[in-house]
């Protein structure tokens, strides 16, 4: 290696991207080997915390504090942050293409993370409101909150049925705490804020879910509880049932063959998601989801020092299965890669990635949740406070979990806020949807 040491040059700064250039740059300074020269590119400034992303939603948190900024998180440590937006990526290279000039790397690492998948259906795709960045959750809050405005002065029965009818593709850990959480918020300001509405007479929440259990990565018995409190807040579940089709003012519901039409204005997309467009068009084994197929190394098969973390990354478990798109997936696997990359320059052996799971929670509205830390199985509040204090500890900055305290505080004295953010985003697809429903 050469006396500057390498340059690593990482692709988007999802929670595998950063750990990696964060581990990478300190355990650096211990090493025997040059320092490596380290640059993130992403097209964005700021790392989203996903965990809290649903109460962004409920307008329990505020979506800035859990987006903390990128320069932020590195802090003082010698790591180059670019914001730019990447357009090509040459993997044979080690080199990626950005709105802003062309970036060459010693080691290319991919950790672009994943987009909201849609199964190539358009229609998904213009009805639909995913829940997996920041946009999305102002989005669909601000959709909830005017199909309620609309509710509250419409006198037509049918009209109100379907603007205050909520259905919602996708019932896994994401998909019950975005559901949950939008119950809650409607629960709190129906009657207060809207008087003419009745949570239990007007609103109605459905929940498709295409597999014969929802949360279905955890244990029989879990998903039976998780069921049994959903069921108690309300809410429709529908397992062995797949959204069909959508539209404008209807979402079509299939089960065993049969087609029902709801009528609504709202389907909460949250089925999973793909690989990046970019990571999906490398010239080399990717799975159905876009992924990358790498070894336990991280290698990207076909390049040389080519690897790949993250969600935009097909890694294998020890059985072989591929590991799923989380967060704790990601963190484990970035430190993992740098320790790796280190052992290499250094001469010594790279180990194989071993993922350690430290068990699954799910937040299911307010004072309740399942989990299974460590194998154990806990539900109901005590489970609730686990969620939060775990999720909480383990946000990137002190700033963050700061600001986060003090939106539950102000949440939990003064209520929910029921105003909605009107910026160019919004404006533009409030303006499209009023069009399509003229037609």
């Amino acid at each position: 290696m050469n006396e500057q040491g390498k340059r690593v040059l990482i692709l988007g700064a999802s929670y595998g991207g950063l750990y990696c250039a964060w581990f990478l740059h300190d355990l650096a300074r211990k090493s025997s080997a040059p320092r490596p020269k380290i640059t993130i590119i992403d097209r964005k400034n700021y790392v989203l915390y996903h965990a809290f992303l649903a109460e962004c939603v409920s307008n329990q948190v505020n979506p800035l504090s859990i987006a903390p900024s990128i320069r932020r998180i590195i802090g003082k440590r010698d790591i180059e942050f670019v914001q730019a937006e990447i357009t090509e990526i040459d993997a044979a290279n080690k080199r990626a293409v950005t709105d802003c000039g062309t970036f060459e790397g010693d080691v290319l690492v991919l950790a672009l993370g994943g987009v909201t998948g849609y199964f190539g259906n358009k229609d998904f795709e213009k009805y639909g409101y995913p829940c997996k960045e920041m946009e999305d959750s102002l989005r669909l809050r601000n959709h909830i909150i005017e199909c309620m405005e609309r509710a509250d002065r419409s006198r037509d029965q049918e009209e109100r049925r379907r603007l205050l009818t909520f259905v919602q593709a996708g019932a896994g850990a994401t998909g019950l705490e975005v559901l949950t959480e939008v119950g809650d918020y409607v629960r709190k300001v129906c009657g207060k804020y809207y008087k003419s509405l009745n949570f239990r007479r007007d609103i109605r929440l459905i929940l498709a879910e295409g597999m014969d259990r929802v949360l279905c990565t955890m244990e029989p018995d879990m998903s039976r509880a998780a069921d049994s409190k959903l069921q108690r807040l309300g809410i429709e579940v529908r397992c062995g049932t797949l959204v069909s089709g959508a539209g404008p003012g209807y979402v079509d519901l299939k089960s065993g063959g049969e087609v029902k039409r709801i009528a609504t204005e709202t389907l909460i997309w949250v089925t999973g998601i793909k690989a990046s467009p970019l990571i999906a068009g490398l010239p080399t084994e990717h799975d159905r989801m876009g992924r990358v197929v790498v070894d336990k190394l991280f290698q990207v098969s076909g390049f040389s020092d080519v690897y790949a973390v993250g969600d935009n990354a097909h890694v294998p478990d020890e059985s072989g299965n591929p590991l799923g798109t989380t967060a704790q997936v990601a963190v484990q696997a970035g430190p993992a890669l740098a320790r790796n990359l280190l052992a290499k320059w250094e001469g010594r052996e790279m180990t194989p990635f071993k993922y350690w799971n430290r068990g699954e929670m799910v937040s299911i509205g307010s004072l309740d949740a399942v989990s299974t830390p460590f194998g154990h199985k806990v539900n109901g509040p005590l489970a609730w406070m686990m969620y939060k204090y775990v999720h909480f500890s383990k946000m990137p900055t002190w700033h963050s979990r700061l600001r986060t305290l003090s939106d539950w505080l102000l949440n939990w004295t003064s209520g929910p806020n029921i105003s909605t953010l009107d910026y160019k985003g919004w404006m533009q697809d409030k303006k499209e949807r009023h069009e399509s429903a003229m037609q």
